[in-house]
């Protein structure tokens, strides 16, 4: 932001979406990084040629023809100098291009650059300048039927690049934050970037600012008149029209339409099983779910479809830190077991962090790199919360469930059961592939004994136990009932938020789940609420009224059945190991009862829905309490009193 624009009067509500992706942010010590990039993009004697005979720099006195000191400048348009430069650069190097991509410098500090964001709210930036490119990757900006298409926006931008007067410039901190959200809205515009990098220019010096998924690092700036050669490799690298260079996965390439500039369609390339690339195409022009953070797993779904058999499947990018297993062996695990999603190939090391950094063997303190893995699997249906019946909810459940227990008897812990990883199976789906389990980037192996952490899973959705984790000195191991109680909170949230049929309705403000939405960075509190669940035998009547009564029956039993179990592991946690005497092992001894309990919960209630004159009926004119309790008349199975007790 130059001195003559008015600042940004959402700078700061802009500061605290970024704050996160800057909790790693490095600042380099030396300009080792910056001198090493690009240094494929011409070679020296092609930049001496041009400094040479350039009218913008000037070999006598070693100098690109900038002003030395904007100061007087601030009220005209200092930016011009700076991009006649750059200008001069690319035209220089890029005249003979045969490609159809493009690059150009455009003056964009009167431009309002649009934010996208997953809330209704509007944003936008005005770097000093911006590399505007064409290509595969590429496209205009949207605009709606009869509005004025805007030519450059961040869905068309190789990189921005800010200009500040030497003195006058904001602290580096701040330089930070403007450059993590101006690549903040790359990635979301641009779904295959791997990197972003942002370049600030004063009269006499240049730092460059580098992201990927491991977060920011940013150089010490440079003068970049003494340094020609390093200045133009840095130019032609941020602008090259090799997409690789500027940060691009060349693997997802898109077609534009030429009158309206827009993605139209694209293809995604990947290993096949034989180790073969296999050419698929992209299904619409836009990954169906994608992460909107820079730093992290980052997670981008394709749907995609197989050139050969035509068979819809799913491709799953992702950026997992070094020292976690990838996901791609606990779905080798779980080939062949219904109810969890099936994989069809994989690339578990397409590249990582470090390499994008030029680290080499040794990484600065604070750093942690991430690898990405890309996966192609096999697609089912929608999410589970798009049930239109009772019955398909539950059956859904009932298989993910199921799938969930073959793949811990194999060794795998899931440790992400929610909402958002449960699928319905395909319509046509036979018993076992009703409901699909997936998502295994933070599951862990079984016999590793890992302890129960409440920073890892989906707060709404962990156990008791995990989310006391923090209060005791030694934590039970993470284990199956942790996954079971995950489960049950699935089927609170949607029981307790939508009706039968799949109607949304707002959670009371007394009611379980919107409590527990409240609460859920307290993670003290949210367990003590999720207690108090658990020791009742009713659900409210406002749910009861919305649901048939057999799905009022298994929720009550299934509760029923976790809250002894619960409050024995929170006992045993309190002990140390020694104390425990072998007890918290009898928990595991007894894994094909506790699931099999659950499972015929689900199968005495998928049953009574086919039979709806065996319903219960809520008498209105009733209201004891406000609550239902389970009908005594239902044929639930009986809890094993021995293996709680044991």
């Amino acid at each position: 932001m130059s001195a003559t624009v008015t600042p940004d009067p959402t700078f700061d509500e802009q500061k605290r979406l970024v704050r996160s992706e800057l909790v790693e942010a490095i600042s380099l010590e030396d300009d080792a990084f910056t001198f090493s990039l690009y240094h494929q993009v011409a070679p020296e004697s092609a930049i001496d040629g041009f400094l040479k005979k350039s009218r913008f720099y000037s070999v006598a006195q070693r100098r690109w023809k900038l002003p030395r000191s904007c100061a007087r400048l601030i009220d005209q348009n200092f930016r011009t100098p700076f991009r006649n430069v750059l200008s001069a650069i690319l035209k220089h190097f890029f005249a003979g291009s045969t490609t159809p991509a493009s690059r150009e410098i455009v003056d964009t500090h009167t431009i309002d650059l649009q934010h996208r964001e997953a809330n209704s709210i509007i944003h936008h930036t005005r770097p000093s300048l911006v590399i505007k490119a064409e290509g595969p990757s590429f496209q205009r900006p949207y605009s709606k039927p009869g509005e004025h298409q805007q030519k450059v926006g961040y869905p068309n931008i190789a990189t921005c690049i800010d200009i500040y007067v030497d003195g006058k410039e904001p602290p580096i901190s701040d330089q930070l934050v403007k450059a993590t959200i101006y690549a903040r809205q790359i990635f979301i515009h641009q779904p295959n970037r791997r990197f972003v990098r942002v370049l600030v220019l004063t009269e006499q010096y240049a730092r460059l600012f580098h992201f990927d998924r491991s977060g920011a690092q940013y150089t010490p700036p440079f003068n970049f008149h003494d340094n020609p050669h390093s200045f133009v490799r840095l130019v032609l690298g941020l602008s090259s029209l090799d997409e690789s260079d500027i940060g691009l996965d060349a693997s997802i390439q898109w077609i534009t339409r030429l009158e309206h500039g827009r993605k139209v369609g694209g293809t995604l390339k990947s290993r096949g099983p034989d180790g073969e690339d296999v050419v698929y195409q992209l299904v619409g022009t836009t990954p169906f779910f994608c992460d909107d953070s820079i730093r992290g797993r980052s997670t981008m779904c394709w749907n995609v479809r197989d050139p050969v058999t035509n068979e819809d499947l799913v491709v799953k990018d992702s950026w997992r830190t070094e020292d976690r297993v990838s996901e791609h062996l606990f779905m080798q695990d779980a080939v062949g077991i219904p109810g969890v999603v099936q994989m069809v190939t994989c690339e578990p090391d397409r590249c990582d962090t470090r390499s994008l950094r030029g680290f080499g063997g040794t990484s600065p303190v604070g750093f942690r790199n991430r690898v990405e893995t890309r996966i192609v699997m096999k697609a089912y249906g929608k999410s589970i919360r798009k049930y239109t019946s009772a019955k398909q909810l539950f059956c859904a459940l009932r298989d993910a469930i199921a799938g969930h227990m073959e793949l811990f008897k194999r060794g795998t812990i899931h440790r992400d059961v929610s909402l958002q990883n449960v699928l319905l199976g395909k319509p046509d789906a036979q018993p076992g592939y009703r409901g699909v389990l997936i998502d295994f980037d933070i599951s862990i192996l079984r016999h590793l004994n890992t302890p129960v952490n409440r920073h890892m899973g989906t707060r709404p959705y962990l156990s008791i136990p995990a989310l006391h984790s923090g209060s005791v000195s030694d934590p039970l191991p993470h284990d199956h009932l942790d996954e079971l109680e995950s489960f049950l909170y699935v089927l609170v949230h949607i029981m307790f938020g939508y009706d039968s049929e799949g109607a949304a309705h707002t959670p009371e403000e007394d009611s379980d789940f919107h409590d527990w939405e409240v609460y859920r960075d307290d993670c003290r509190r949210l367990g003590r609420l999720k207690e108090a669940y658990l020791s009742r035998e009713y659900v409210p009547r406002q749910v009861s009224k919305r649901w048939p009564s057999p799905c009022v029956d298994l929720i009550i039993a299934y509760a029923a059945f976790m809250q002894p179990l619960v409050m024995k592991k929170l006992v045993l946690s309190q002990l140390n190991p020694a104390a425990r005497d072998g007890r918290d092992k009898v928990f595991s001894a007894n894994l094909a009862e506790h699931y099999n309990y659950i499972l015929n919960l689900f199968d005495t209630a998928i049953e009574a829905l086919d039979h709806p004159d065996t319903w219960d009926v809520v008498d209105d004119s009733s209201d004891e309490g406000g609550s239902v309790n389970v009908s005594a008349s239902k044929k639930q199975p009986e809890i094993s009193q021995e293996i709680i007790r044991r």
